[in-house]
């Protein structure tokens, strides 16, 4: 898809710019490939998160490591989950993804018009974050990765489950 024209979707609340996803009724981009004034960022993952905007807003839980990958001197504020935030004509929340630490959805509402942004998500439960919620919405966006249909992912129960297997034969085996 070319970057030179601007598509609209969610009803217009979210055009496609030069530098990324933008949603002019709040003046913010989501996971821009540029530096802008203001960044949502969905996580922290180097394809979503850059360095060089004026401010970062993201999931609370993801600060942290939102901060580690794009330096300790960006200014970067978080939300708790769910917690809704007045951004210019906009509410914005951030809802669990279940991809890594911090990871969100970023919901956006206006005159009862609602789209759903989402960087990478999981739908299987990861002790290591948050579970991804479903957020209800008008028009839902999202990266799609892995998204063709070669790409099969087997049960992640089935992929433990090798892998302890692996672990206790090393084990019996008395090999490190």
């Amino acid at each position: 898809m070319s970057t030179k024209s601007t598509q609209k979707w969610g009803n217009g609340l979210v055009e496609l710019r030069p530098e990324g996803l933008y949603c002019s009724l709040g003046d913010f981009y989501i996971d821009p490939w540029k530096k802008v004034k203001r960044a949502l960022i969905t996580h922290a993952h180097s394809d979503h998160a850059r360095s060089g905007s004026e401010a970062y807003l993201t999931a609370k839980v993801g600060v942290g490591v939102l901060t580690e990958r794009i330096g300790k001197g960006a200014l970067v504020e978080g939300v708790a989950y769910c917690e809704p935030r007045r951004i210019g004509d906009v509410t914005v929340s951030f809802h669990p993804a279940g991809h890594v630490l911090g990871s969100g959805q970023v919901r956006i509402e206006h005159a009862g018009r609602v789209t759903v942004v989402t960087g990478d998500y999981k739908v299987h439960a990861d002790r290591s974050c948050h579970q991804m919620e479903p957020v209800s919405c008008d028009t839902f966006i999202t990266e799609c990765t892995f998204g063709l249909p070669l790409f099969q992912w087997p049960d992640p129960s089935k992929v433990f489950g090798e892998m302890n297997r692996w672990w206790q034969s090393n084990r019996d085996s008395n090999r490190t």
